[in-house]
């Protein structure tokens, strides 16, 4: 395991951008800084996916937050169920992006729901201004924020995740409708349509097969 942990080491340090582009003052993630690239960024993944004990698997996570490896860091926290802390790093990272049921970084329960969404809430909206400076967002080209972290993107997700109805049930009891735009409101619209479509072709398929099961 100590081989591992040296192999880590040198992977993170060698060939990568330097910490003060992806490693704010206080230790946080600067935003945008997931997207730099690394030179040995498949030997840290392949390293931290390897079976280790869970003690083994704090220090790669301690390694990987230390030089700003997020994407690697993001990985260990949901690993580790530390997933508070990484929904705290992905509003600092300042990407919806990041929200991916197929990487199990979509929050699983109304409490991790309410707890993204009051992070986004209280998210200064001063980075998105100042992330542009970051040399990640330059090096791709980008001037796009629509998929920076607002309560908004969180409520979009949402409403995707767990219908649009239960999405604003939940977003009343947060006090954060104030905060949606008529962007929200057409989203919200669109998904009720396509949930109608869906139930209307699950009758249309259903019901054939009920007679069939009768008769049969």
């Amino acid at each position: 395991e100590s081989l591992r942990l040296e192999w880590l080491y040198l992977a993170v340090s060698h060939d990568a951008p330097l910490r003060a582009n992806t490693v704010d003052a206080e230790g946080n993630p600067r935003p945008r800084s997931h997207l730099f690239t690394w030179g040995y960024s498949q030997l840290i993944l392949l390293l931290i996916k390897l079976p280790a004990d869970f003690v083994t698997k704090e220090k790669m996570a301690d390694i990987c937050k230390s030089y700003g490896f997020w994407p690697g860091y993001l990985s260990l926290c949901l690993e580790l169920d530390r997933r508070t802390e990484a929904f705290t790093n992905i509003v600092h990272l300042d990407d919806v992006n990041l929200l991916e049921e197929e990487h199990d970084s979509i929050p699983e329960t109304m409490e991790e729901w309410k707890y993204l969404l009051h992070l986004a809430q209280s998210h200064s909206s001063g980075v998105h201004v100042h992330s542009t400076q970051n040399g990640s967002a330059v090096s791709n080209g980008s001037s796009n924020w629509s998929n920076c972290i607002t309560v908004e993107n969180v409520a979009l997700l949402l409403a995707k995740v767990i219908g649009p109805d239960r999405a604003l049930l939940l977003l009343q009891e947060c006090g954060l409708t104030v905060e949606l735009s008529e962007r929200f409101t057409r989203v919200c619209e669109i998904l009720r349509i396509a949930e109608k479509r869906q139930r209307w072709d699950h009758m249309v398929h259903f019901k054939p097969e009920s007679y069939l099961g009768i008769i049969s």
